[in-house]
């Protein structure tokens, strides 16, 4: 897969966004089977940067991750930056 696309899983997940050589790079939204949401960069299959992580409830958290791992909260819910230990 090269470009703009969508893929589906038979349990309900869902990618939608751009793709370079079979993985997930660029801009896009994966969706859980529960609800859940990320909605942002990615790199090499990874969310990778500045995103927007929305809970099945509809609570939104803006966020950066590396390499797939959420790195620290960046919306000031609950004060400042919140790294992670």
């Amino acid at each position: 897969m090269h470009g703009k696309g969508i893929y589906s899983w038979k349990d309900g997940r869902k990618y939608d966004g751009d793709y370079v050589n079979d993985r997930k790079h660029g801009y896009g939204t994966y969706t859980w089977q529960d609800g859940r949401q990320y909605e942002g960069y990615w790199q090499n299959g990874k969310q990778h940067g500045e995103g927007l992580y929305r809970h099945a409830n509809g609570q939104e958290r803006r966020g950066r991750w590396e390499e797939g791992r959420r790195i620290e909260w960046v919306d000031g819910v609950g004060g400042s930056s919140q790294p992670l230990a």
